[in-house]
């Protein structure tokens, strides 16, 4: 009898796994922020955002909710009101935001740098989604603080002041994890397109940064950033710059750094392991993309870049999965003299 008691105490003592909510705004929950407070910490609710636009500046603290808009192109967040527009703190990459534009952050009084999401001490998966048009002081599009290493894939960060994306505040080398950030586009921003620093880590894979006001990607404060097949051209100061010699820009693997004003490569040194210079199968390529104007960055069908796409070369270049076919078209090709040995060497 007592062996049989204590196996039902035991029984007993195992809390019930929370069910797992949808909430569909606004048919169950008329705003976002209403739909995140009635989600629960212990489980994985999902709230489906319809249409519209929606004028509020909802936070997410300690939740690991999924919020899904029914896509960029017709769901959009606006927080005119200033400030950050979402701020997300305390969640894992379990935690997802995706299908939104996300516009109309502007710095306000405190600590609002006025981003379109401002993330602390949080890692917080962010696809699909469009930044744009933000009024921020540091990382308009994203603003990312303290301990945090999202996931930021397919997205849009575009046409926002103070910069496209900050990454401030890690652990510098202490531990193995990355913030990621992956097929993503930062182009046109007011600033510099992406800045790691104060031991923050990213890697970038698959990005395009460029036409961003300042440097494409800046590394400062013992940043640590490894990047493979971006690119990143025609930014208005250094492609990738090394702000200071305690950060570290590796590895660098087949990317294209191309037609920036104060030099691809900045704050390299000889013999340096944390950036001697260009990374392996590294070019320097106009891209040709589409239509600048337009803000079209695919590229143009016959890139010189869809060359390191055929087999044994490195892949996929920038953001965007784009045709690609052999022989000569529209593209007119320039190459920085720098680079013609390597130019040769690969293509000849």
């Amino acid at each position: 009898m007592a062996r049989r008691f204590f196996a039902f105490a035991v029984a007993c003592a195992v809390p019930l796994a929370a069910s797992a909510l949808t909430i569909h705004v606004p048919g169950q929950a008329t705003t976002i922020q209403s739909a995140i407070h009635q989600a629960s910490p212990s489980s994985i609710d999902t709230i489906l955002v319809a249409p519209g636009t929606y004028n509020e500046r909802p936070y997410i603290i300690g939740k690991n909710v999924v919020l899904r808009g029914s896509g960029a192109e017709v769901t959009t967040l606006d927080g005119n009101l200033g400030g950050n527009v979402m701020t997300i703190s305390f969640v894992s990459r379990a935690c997802i935001i995706e299908d939104f534009t996300i516009t109309g952050g502007e710095q306000a009084t405190g600590d609002s740098v006025g981003a379109g999401i401002y993330v602390n001490q949080a890692s917080p998966t962010v696809r699909r989604c469009r930044l744009v048009n933000n009024l921020g002081r540091a990382g308009g599009g994203l603003a990312i603080y303290v301990y945090s290493e999202p996931k930021i894939e397919s997205c849009w960060v575009a046409h926002n002041n103070g910069g496209g994306i900050y990454v401030e505040t890690g652990p510098i080398d202490m531990g193995t994890t990355y913030a990621e950030i992956i097929d993503t586009a930062i182009v046109r921003n007011g600033g510099i397109g992406i800045n790691v620093f104060r031991g923050a880590r990213v890697r970038l894979t698959n990005c395009t940064i460029a036409y961003n006001a300042a440097d494409g990607l800046r590394t400062d404060q013992y940043g640590r950033v490894s990047l493979g097949n971006c690119i990143i051209t025609f930014n208005g100061g250094a492609g990738i710059n090394r702000y200071d010699p305690t950060a570290c820009v590796r590895p660098l693997t087949c990317n294209n750094v191309f037609g920036n004003p104060a030099g691809n490569y900045r704050g390299t040194s000889v013999g340096d392991a944390c950036f001697p210079g260009r990374g392996s199968g590294d070019v320097s390529f106009d891209p040709c993309f589409q239509n600048v104007d337009l803000d079209n960055f695919h590229l143009q069908m016959y890139s010189p870049l869809c060359l390191l796409q055929q087999p044994g070369a490195c892949g996929r270049l920038g953001a965007f999965e784009d045709p690609c076919a052999s022989g000569s078209g529209n593209c007119v090709v320039y190459v920085e003299s720098s680079t013609w040995g390597l130019v040769k060497q690969r293509y000849r």
